[in-house]
């Protein structure tokens, strides 16, 4: 009888393997019992094929719990499916002597799985086979017969486990070729770039100092709205302090050399650049700051890990799918909370990723009509980057942002310029507008319109009552302009706001001679 069991035990595993699609997740070392899965697009059905017998219902119920709780503990179950259905199929001899039909259906007692349901096929029960099919839905009727000699019946069921190893085997050996598509070559060459470059900007002034940034070749959107459109590229090579870099290098390493390995060399390739490109151009429309780093190119590439992920669900979510997701997560959530991340690039290279990965496909998939689609897309998406950018004058006249220009400006006497950004940069500034005046009346100071000087600076001190610098150099046009009483006033406030001041003394004194 146990032999007629294995029997039917293969063959129904073979038949959810061959015409359901059922993945095999382990077996016994003996064969008695295995299990297997199939994930649909809501549902997952996780079945055990078990010749254990059990002679009482407590027995068979803590059996079942015990599976259960292995299964969650071991296996990556599946976060966002709407149901998660166990199926414990007992193919003995005779049941369990006390009542069991409570555990034909019930909820588990697993946090994850939803359902839980056994059944108990003997030799007078194959109704139960009918129940199972209905339950997971199954689309292909089980038909067989049981030979009546032993040594054939034993012969057949050994062909039997042997095409389901056969099956099960050939299985993973898709999955490894999978994952060795490419040597990851490419991934160490980048490392080495980036390594080479951060201790170059540290030998030049340092990785941490915007002057170095700038001239290396940092996201600069001064620069770049005056046509310096390949710091897009360059600044994906430079890395703001050893930590920016290390934590950078660390995930190229660990998902860059995957992506390689997945996708191939050339294709990887492709996807890191226009995935950097992608988060450049994001960063330039959503974030003014100086910024660079390799952020918007690695999340390209978990755009390309969820790519791959949409292509072959099954082996995604076998090997990493969830964590992939949940790191992709957590690293937006973090963005959106710590102000100094430039979530803006992390988001923009993320979908660039995506799309590119559309565009190169995975290896020995064609779709031309789909990578059409996704080349105009990305053309689409660049492209719209780069509008937005352009009319986002929240970003692009960044009261920080321009008075870093405007000192830059002042450096190189072009005077006249400072006063024209300044004035497109006051309607939109919030708590550096004293400080934009100051500038542009030191730039109307050297062109010589100093009425528009002295208005500027009236403003600013009024503004901020305690700037010592537009206060010093208000008095100084007063005294230029005889407004000696004036330039009296602008000085004693400059003596209550620092009277040990040398500079402040001195003038004070001078304007009382000028008055004697």
């Amino acid at each position: 009888m146990f032999i007629k069991n294995q029997f039917v035990q293969n063959k129904l595993v073979l038949h959810l393997m061959e015409k359901e699609e059922y993945e095999l997740l382990t077996t016994s070392s003996n064969q008695e019992e295995y299990l297997l899965w199939k994930r649909n697009k809501r549902n997952t059905d996780i079945v055990r094929v078990s010749l254990k017998q059990y002679d009482w219902k407590r027995e068979l119920e803590a059996s079942v719990k015990q599976v259960e709780k292995k299964v969650e503990q071991n296996i990556q179950l599946p976060l966002f499916q709407q149901n998660i259905s166990f199926h414990h199929i007992f193919i003995v001899q005779y049941q369990p002597v006390d009542s069991w039909s409570n555990l034909k259906s019930s909820d588990s007692s697993t946090t994850k799985i939803d359902a839980s349901l056994v059944y108990m096929c003997s030799q007078h029960q194959d109704e139960e086979f009918v129940r199972f099919f209905q339950s997971a839905q199954l689309n292909h009727a089980l038909s067989f017969s049981v030979h009546n000699n032993l040594l054939e019946l034993e012969y057949q069921t050994e062909l039997l486990k042997h095409r389901i190893q056969q099956i099960h085997k050939n299985a993973e050996q898709e999955i490894m070729a999978v994952f060795n598509r490419g040597k990851p070559i490419l991934s160490y060459v980048l490392i080495a770039i980036n390594i080479l470059m951060f201790f170059l900007l540290e030998s030049r002034g340092g990785s941490t100092n915007p002057e170095t940034l700038i001239q290396y070749g940092a996201k600069y959107n001064v620069g770049m709205l005056e046509g310096e459109w390949w710091r897009i590229i360059t600044s994906m090579f430079l890395h703001i302090g050893l930590f920016h870099l290390a934590l950078n290098m660390l995930a190229l390493y660990f998902i860059g050399t995957l992506v390689e390995r997945i996708y191939g060399n050339i294709r990887f390739i492709i996807i890191y650049f226009l995935a950097g490109i992608a988060g450049g151009m994001a960063s330039f429309a959503l974030n003014p700051s100086i910024a660079a780093g390799a952020s918007g190119a690695l999340f390209g590439l978990f755009g390309a890990l969820l790519f791959f992920g949409i292509k072959n669900p099954r082996i995604f979510f076998k090997t990493m799918g969830m964590n992939v997701i949940f790191i992709v997560i957590l690293n937006i959530l973090f963005g959106v909370f710590v102000p100094q991340v430039d979530n803006g690039a992390h988001i923009g290279g993320l979908i660039g990723g995506f799309i590119a990965s559309g565009i190169v496909m995975l290896p020995k998939s064609q779709a031309f009509m789909q990578q059409l689609i996704a080349v105009v897309l990305y053309v689409f998406y660049i492209f719209g980057l780069l509008a937005y950018g352009l009319t986002n004058d929240e970003v692009q006249y960044d009261e920080t942002l321009q008075i870093q220009r405007v000192q830059q400006l002042l450096e190189d006497e072009q005077y006249s310029e400072v006063t024209e950004i300044v004035s497109e940069t006051l309607p939109h500034a919030d708590q550096l507008e004293a400080e934009l005046l100051f500038y542009r009346s030191f730039a109307h100071i050297h062109i010589e319109s100093f009425d528009q000087a002295k208005k500027d600076l009236e403003n600013a001190v009024e503004i901020k009552a305690d700037f010592e610098e537009a206060w010093y150099n208000l008095a100084l046009l007063y005294q230029q302009e005889h407004e000696f009483d004036k330039a009296m006033d602008a000085t004693e406030r400059l003596l209550d706001l620092d009277s040990e001041n040398n500079s402040y003394q001195a003038l004070y004194k001078e304007l009382q001679r000028a008055e004697n």
